[in-house]
């Protein structure tokens, strides 16, 4: 739950009723889910950056997620961090068959990639240029008026299977494979330099972020931003942290389907 790094020409053309917004420089970042991704599946959005204020991590709600008093199965015997990908393929390829899964399986470093992506999603930021394969194919179309645009349902549709992947995804068997993974998932998480914290803490500020993006009802409106980007003309929207913002761009629907799938996850990995 980064999307496209796209910044819209203004040359005064005639809008069309229906058309892709032009860019001139894209970047695929992972966003909505991360969460998700890190222990079952993935989540990558793309989009254009809209520059957002710089924020605090957010508070958790109750205890750390799978917390250290929670037993590990003894009989888990993990491979070293960096031989982990072959068991993560097999460990996390058997909760869903989507094709999604499938290829953020199919590249390299999956453990860091998920401690990466959880550090970032857990401070409101948006993990850009990882997970680049999930990207979708389809550039994103726009209903213009005047200075304004307005998403379209098929910019929404592009992450129709994302959605449906998480969805998919049993939050039991998630909870399951996290405390199973997580010696190495918190030892990459060290890695980054975060040694005064856990991965625990860090999946439940992702979490309780994620969980708490307000999903408006109606059509999501741009507005012209500084230099040549674009910003939700709603100032609370714009004010949100980029992760997410990233995951309103997935349109309402699909954004419902993957909070309701955080919040299984959430209440599954409580200790």
């Amino acid at each position: 739950m980064p999307v496209d790094d796209l910044e819209l020409d203004r040359d005064g053309v005639t809008p069309q009723p229906l058309t892709p917004a032009p860019a001139r420089s894209w970047n695929p970042w992972l966003v909505g889910a991360a969460v998700v991704l890190a222990v079952a599946g993935g989540a990558l959005a793309r989009w254009w950056t809209l520059p957002s204020p710089p924020r605090e991590a957010p508070a958790t709600t109750g205890r750390p997620v799978a917390s250290t008093d929670v037993p590990l199965d003894p009989a888990a015997h993990l491979p070293p961090l960096d031989q982990m990908d072959p068991y993560l393929r097999t460990l996390l390829g058997a909760l869903s068959a989507r094709p999604e899964l499938a290829a953020w399986l199919a590249t390299d470093d999956l453990i860091y990639q998920a401690a990466w992506t959880i550090d970032r999603v857990s401070r409101g930021n948006s993990p850009a240029s990882e997970l680049r394969v999930l990207a979708p194919k389809d550039e994103i179309t726009t209903a213009r008026a005047g200075r304004t645009r307005r998403l379209t349902e098929a910019s929404y549709q592009r992450y129709d299977g994302l959605a449906e992947t998480l969805a998919s995804v049993d939050a039991g068997a998630v909870a399951t494979a996290y405390r199973t993974i997580r010696p190495r998932l918190n030892e990459a998480y060290k890695s980054l330099g975060q040694t005064e914290s856990s991965v625990d803490v860090a999946v439940q500020q992702a979490l309780d972020l994620l969980i708490a993006t307000p999903i408006p009802s109606g059509p999501i409106v741009l507005i012209e931003g500084k230099g040549a980007t674009w910003a939700f003309a709603d100032p609370e929207l714009e004010a949100l942290p980029a992760a997410q913002k990233h995951l309103l761009r997935m349109g309402p629907r699909n954004a419902s389907k993957v909070v309701q799938a955080l919040v299984q996850v959430r209440q599954r990995l409580q200790p």
